[in-house]
């Protein structure tokens, strides 16, 4: 149910209060954080009968708004006690798409190191690596921002950001905290595919007219990602960079040009006309001598990617 203007201020008011009287270190306090608690429970509830992923995103866009008059009293007056409700609608706003909110909860969350409620497991850092970059690697990218609606109700609108900035400004946040080595080096390849445009690991990407500045950016976190996790599905990502960098570095004659061309459309090195070994060739008629084969040019070599 959409909240007046008085009852959105009320509820604001609300929030807080209850921050404000609630020191670092200890949970919540107050009838306010009861009742927002009694509300949680209830949307979780509704959330519990759904099947479809989905349908429950969608949902939790369409909650958010109710929720954002509590999450700004916690920003502004919030001292860091523990406050499940603000935790847990932080995770909420990932899944729904509202990446910079999220952003900003996040850094109140890592600054206080506030717990997540125990249904999720794992440490606030772990939790933001992976839900950030299995959004952007699996498709799912859907970026909302808090606006408000055409009746001039408050809701989760389209937010233009490029992801590339919100996953950037995540790791700024995320330096320094705990988290597993595979959660950090997935971020970091999302961050890479993001500045690509693209988003499954077997895509090739488009290359062409990217600035040697990104590309040096993308290869290094690329290489950060190796670095972390072997397993992260990057080297093939970092050969093909390597390649365009010393095709930049070193334009080639149109024949190597063209095995460029076919070795990043199929990974290895594909025969041409000036590169495939020549057949023997046959006289056209006795006594006449056969043309001499042409002289296969010196590959090129570069040094090998680091696997």
């Amino acid at each position: 149910m959409a909240l007046t203007p008085a009852q959105r201020h009320r509820a604001r008011v609300m929030a807080e209060k209850a921050q404000a009287a609630s020191p670092f270190g200890i949970e919540l306090q107050g009838s306010d954080y009861q009742l927002m608690l009694a509300k949680l429970a209830t949307d979780k509830r509704t959330l519990k009968t759904l099947q479809s992923v989905q349908l429950k995103r969608q949902t939790k866009a369409q909650l958010l708004p109710e929720y954002l008059p509590w999450i700004e009293g916690a920003l502004s007056k919030g001292q860091g006690a523990r406050d499940d409700v603000f935790t847990t609608t932080m995770v909420w706003a990932i899944d729904a798409g509202a990446y910079g909110l999220a952003l900003r909860m996040a850094a109140y969350v890592l600054q206080h190191k506030l717990p997540l409620p125990d249904q999720y497991q794992r440490g606030a850092a772990a939790v933001l690596l992976d839900e950030y970059a299995d959004a952007y690697l699996r498709g799912q990218w859907q970026p909302l921002r808090p606006g408000t609606d055409e009746k001039g109700q408050p809701a989760l609108v389209a937010d233009e950001t490029h992801p590339a900035e919100h996953l950037t400004a995540l790791a700024g946040l995320t330096t320094g905290q705990d988290a597993p080595d595979q959660a950090r080096a997935k971020l970091l390849k999302a961050t890479a595919y993001a500045l690509l445009g693209k988003i499954q690991t077997a895509e090739d990407p488009q290359l062409d007219g990217l600035p040697p500045e990104i590309l040096g950016d993308v290869l290094a976190l690329l290489v950060q990602a190796l670095h972390l996790d072997a397993q992260s599905g990057v080297k093939k990502d970092i050969e093909r960079i390597e390649r365009k960098q010393r095709a930049l570095a070193n334009p080639a004659s149109p024949a190597s040009q063209a095995v460029q061309a076919a070795t990043d459309q199929a990974g290895t090195p594909t025969a041409t006309a000036d590169t495939a070994k020549p057949k023997p060739a046959t006289a056209a008629g006795r006594g006449k001598p056969a043309a001499k084969p042409a002289r296969r040019p010196a590959a090129k070599t570069g040094n090998a990617a680091k696997t």
